[in-house]
């Protein structure tokens, strides 16, 4: 069953990628130039590991292979993570979050931090609302699950909320290495710990504040206090419980996903009074996020996901929150464009990253019960995210984050199997392992003096916008306390506006797809003066998506190449909209997180409303006003601070 396991691993990750993807996100996607790469890259490694094993044979030169001590390594490696995780956040990422996953986390994360389960609900809504927000119960918070939330209002309360993720990751080496030694002992073990610090996408997506850390970090933990014990104890049970709990909490599916291996881990070695002790271990996390669902939603068993995009955001072939249909077709594209992207991101490598464990895979012969183990580890993210509709991508496909250390750990694994092989071989010319070693080292130094920089050099430059901080500029300018307003384009003004009026995100999302903008415009804008109440707000959306007729094209070449418009001149309120486009906006969302709960002091960024601003003024009576957008007649330029009058 191992083999077999592993035999369709193998074939799986050598067939996946040369699949043709029929998702719209395939677009842009390097795959050919990025082979092409390979193909050379694997060639020249090939031959330097060659000759530097026939030049050794030659000289007759015969090392002595010695593995380091883990005691004095693995701490090394983990401090070595947490710094280089903190450049990427500081140096790289500027200390600004530039997802919108992360932006909401944060907003939520200042209500924890100021001892409340959500924030107070803004006034007005649409000048402060962000993607993945929403308000129930008279609460303000984030559709995501309190885990990662609760860790980031932590480092709030020390400022410092930069090196939450940085040490978390710092923190999974000493996991992955104990997991690691109990599936395979030390040195395959110290290998996999290596190849963790030394893999460029697990230093990225740690210099960031994304769930996917923490989620991971836990899983790990859970692995390693099950795995790595020689004596285990009734309380390890109860601490994994507690980690297991804990990844529920970040991330529900990587949760189910880390469970699948353990569960096999405790039958195999027949430790069935596991079971009831990791219950018990993961209880407190588990009725402490019941008791959070249940003061926002009313339900203990209810998720954010649901409140603000309903049954849609499940799991399952079904019509998506977006109302685009979600098919296993969709499902196999979406696990292409995952493993190529697995192959470049994961080491940028110059050989394909997943190289070394298909041919393990495919080649390796002597299976273990553990390979059982980290087989069904390494599969059960990828396989449980194929019924999911949504791809993830950012920094590379984040959803398979979950996997990248048990493939980490497979790749040591080969690494292992390949090296022991070498040294068994036939030496009549050439030394196997000197030359395997020889290709490792050009690998991995080609891979960090080479190709990094590319990669660091296309994260530093991208996304600039996300990157400034003003707060700092008017800090440094002696002003402690201001409204800044931040004008945004007119579709993400229309969509906020109706998310104030109460109509939830996914029917909103569902008819900016399908309606032209200049209609949604005017009927937010008629509901806003009627009051007229949510619900009717929503069904007559609904119905008119009903009787539209196909959706306007989108404005490609539009500065917001979102808005659709029918074709002819539209009314003169929504031709000021668009003259505001041609002028200039920028993003409100990054900026949002930095305000202070109450938004009553400080430096309150705002989502500039134009005519409705008087309603902003009259809340800040007093204040300074100052404007953050491109500088006038320069539209593409980064935004720049102006005072201005209110």
């Amino acid at each position: 069953m191992t083999r077999a396991l592993w035999l369709a691993i193998g074939a799986a990750l050598a067939v996946l990628p040369w699949l043709p993807p029929i998702n719209p996100t395939a677009k842009g996607l390097l795959w050919a130039p990025q082979v092409q790469s390979w193909i050379i890259g694997t060639i020249v490694v090939a031959v330097l590991g060659l000759l530097g094993g026939r030049l050794a044979h030659q000289a007759g030169f015969a090392p002595r292979w010695r593995t380091p001590s883990p005691r004095l390594v693995i701490p090394i490696l983990a401090v070595l993570l947490t710094g280089l995780s903190s450049w990427v956040m500081l140096d790289i990422f500027a200390g600004n979050p530039h997802l919108v996953d992360e932006m909401a986390q944060l907003l939520h994360a200042r209500a924890f931090a100021a001892g409340r389960i959500g924030a107070p609900v803004p006034n007005p809504p649409d000048a402060f609302f962000i993607t993945h927000t929403w308000i129930t119960n008279n609460l303000w918070f984030s559709q995501y699950p309190p885990g990662e939330t609760a860790f980031l209002a932590l480092g709030l309360l020390f400022k410092a909320e930069w090196l939450v993720n940085p040490v978390l990751a710092g923190l999974g080496v000493f996991c992955l290495y104990y997991a690691a030694r109990g599936l395979y002992g030390p040195k395959t073990a110290l290998t996999a710990a290596f190849l963790w610090v030394a893999a460029p996408w697990v230093m990225f997506m740690s210099g960031t504040y994304l769930n996917h850390v923490g989620a991971t970090t836990l899983a790990l933990a859970t692995c390693a206090i099950l795995w790595g014990p020689r004596q285990h104890r009734w309380w390890h049970a109860a601490l994994a419980g507690l980690a297991i709990a804990g990844v529920a909490a970040h991330r529900p599916l990587d949760a189910v996903a880390v469970a699948i291996p353990v569960v096999i881990w405790i039958v195999r070695r027949r430790q069935w009074l596991a079971l009831p002790l990791m219950a018990v271990g993961g209880a407190p996390i588990l009725i402490a996020w019941g008791w959070f669902n249940w003061r926002i939603f009313g339900s203990a068993l209810t998720l954010g996901y649901d409140i603000l995009y309903g049954q849609e955001h499940g799991l399952g072939f079904h019509a998506d929150p977006w109302g685009d249909v979600y098919s296993p077709a969709v499902g196999l594209s979406n696990m292409v464009l995952a493993v190529q992207r697995l192959n470049m991101y994961l080491y940028e490598w110059p050989i394909p990253a997943m190289l070394p464990v298909i041919v393990w895979a495919l080649a390796g012969r002597q299976r273990t019960w553990c390979d059982f183990v980290l087989g069904t580890a390494a599969v059960a993210a990828p396989i449980l995210y194929f019924f999911y509709w949504h791809s993830g991508y950012y920094l590379g496909p984040r959803f398979y984050f979950a996997a990248a250390p048990f493939l980490v750990i497979a790749t040591a694994r080969a690494w292992r199997w390949g090296w022991k092989a070498a040294r068994l071989a036939p030496r009549r010319w050439i030394r196997g392992d000197v030359a395997l070693a020889t290709a490792a080292a050009v690998v991995l130094v080609w891979g960090w003096i080479e190709v990094l920089p590319q990669r660091v050099l296309v994260y530093r430059t991208s996304l600039a916008t996300m990157k400034q901080h003003p707060e700092r500029e008017l800090a440094a300018r002696g002003v402690h306390q201001a409204l800044v307003l931040v004008p945004e384009s007119w579709g993400s003004r229309v969509m906020v506006s109706l998310w104030a009026l109460g109509v939830t995100p996914g029917t909103v999302e569902r008819a900016y797809r399908r309606l032209d903008t200049c209609d949604l415009y005017y009927t937010a804008g008629m509901a806003r003066s009627a009051e007229v109440e949510s619900g009717a707000i929503e069904s007559r959306l609904v119905q008119d998506m009903i009787l539209a007729p196909p959706a306007p094209p989108r404005m490609e070449t539009w500065p917001d190449p979102s808005i659709k418009l029918k074709p002819g001149s539209p009314p003169e309120a929504c031709q000021i909209e668009l003259r505001r486009d041609l002028a200039g906006f920028t993003l409100y969302g990054y900026l949002a997180w930095r305000n202070r709960i109450g938004l009553d002091s400080g430096i309150v960024f705002a989502r500039a409303l134009f005519e409705r601003n008087p309603a902003l003024f009259r809340r800040y009576p007093g204040w300074e006003v100052w404007r953050y957008a491109p500088p006038p007649g320069r539209p593409d330029m980064l935004p720049v601070l102006t005072r201005v009058s209110p």
